[in-house]
């Protein structure tokens, strides 16, 4: 009887033939204390149905609230990256379910705008407004509220204002005085939100009276605005707005003056005279030419050498990001 083991050569090296080993003993075992994952599919299709709600609010509320194509692009490129990375991440863990709404947020990202660009704006309502200076009134302010488009306020008006509305619908002008003898003019425009709202069309050219002190308020949407107040008695400036391109055109200074500008991101011009005294402080990412313009900065804040005069501008930036610059005419 012949023997199937045949042992090592003289060489040093293994026979031709050798024990097979068992199929048991190729599996890997767990180490000690290993538990396996539990199979819960419940827990996720609760988790993807909280996502898919979360997910669905999130785009009606943004829906809501866009008004322009730039801001829907704006928002629709995150969309896009969150629908994409659902569809990868469901692809690389083998779930259809994942991947089917990271698809839909991708078509939502591009249907959004497409949308807008193709549908018609309302048409455009025109509207003219003028009022004289109430009597006893000593002071001024101007409140502008409106979407996007465009404003424009200069001086020399024949009355207390002048204006010429252009728009998707009609504007409220109000003009009060209050017991400090303050006149105020109210200019608003018209409520529109949503993604086909389409309140982006308002063109408005505003006139006020060099006869009287003003202050200048301004909440507006995605705007460019031209505030030329160089010939106005001015005693403050504030405007909010959101994707902006804004030139501020300031005059020589009598007194102390705030300049509040809170834009979530664009470009920013400030005309100031050559001989005004300004001190600016910036709050936010941006890129500024303030120091070519022979700003100092000490402490934060950028300042003209005589900043420690009485009359000055007191300038306050506030934004995401974007591109600020000085001129000194």
């Amino acid at each position: 009887m012949t023997s199937d083991f045949r042992g090592p050569d003289r060489t040093g090296g293994r026979t031709a033939v050798e024990p097979a080993l068992p199929g048991d003993d190729l599996i890997v075992q767990p180490p000690r204390g290993h538990r396996p994952p539990p199979n819960r599919p419940g827990a996720y299709w609760t988790g993807l149905v909280a996502l898919a709600i979360g997910l669905a609010v999130t785009v009606v509320a943004l829906a809501t609230r866009v008004t322009s194509i730039v801001q829907t692009v704006l928002l629709a490129v995150p969309l896009a990256l969150v629908g994409l990375g659902l569809e990868r991440v469901g692809r690389g863990v083998g779930r259809g379910s994942l991947r089917s709404i990271g698809v839909l947020l991708l078509v939502v990202a591009v249907i959004g705008p497409v949308a807008l660009s193709l549908s018609s704006p309302d048409p455009a309502v025109v509207v003219t407004g003028n009022a004289d200076v109430p009597a006893g009134a000593k002071a001024a302010l101007l409140r502008a509220s409106l979407g996007g488009g465009e404003l424009r306020i200069a001086a020399e008006a024949p009355g207390l204002y002048s204006a010429e509305l252009r728009g998707p619908g009609q504007p409220n002008q109000q003009v009060t005085i209050t017991d400090q003898k303050e006149a105020v003019l109210d200019l608003r425009g018209p409520v529109r939100r949503g993604l086909l709202a389409r309140n982006r069309g308002n063109d408005w050219g505003v006139r006020l009276t060099t006869g009287l002190p003003w202050r200048v308020e301004v909440d507006a949407g995605a705007v460019t605005a031209d505030l030329d107040l160089r010939q106005l008695d001015l005693r403050g400036v504030s405007v909010e707005s959101g994707i902006s391109r804004l030139a501020v055109r300031l005059g020589q200074p009598v007194a102390r003056i705030p300049v509040d500008l809170r834009v979530s991101t664009g470009f920013i011009d400030i005309h100031l005279p050559r001989a005004a005294t300004c001190e600016i402080r910036v709050d936010g990412f941006s890129l500024d030419n303030f120091r070519q313009e022979g700003l100092v900065r000490e402490g934060g804040v950028w300042r003209t050498g005589d900043a420690g005069r009485a009359d000055r501008y007191v300038i306050n930036i506030r934004a995401a990001g974007g591109r600020i610059r000085l001129h000194r005419d």
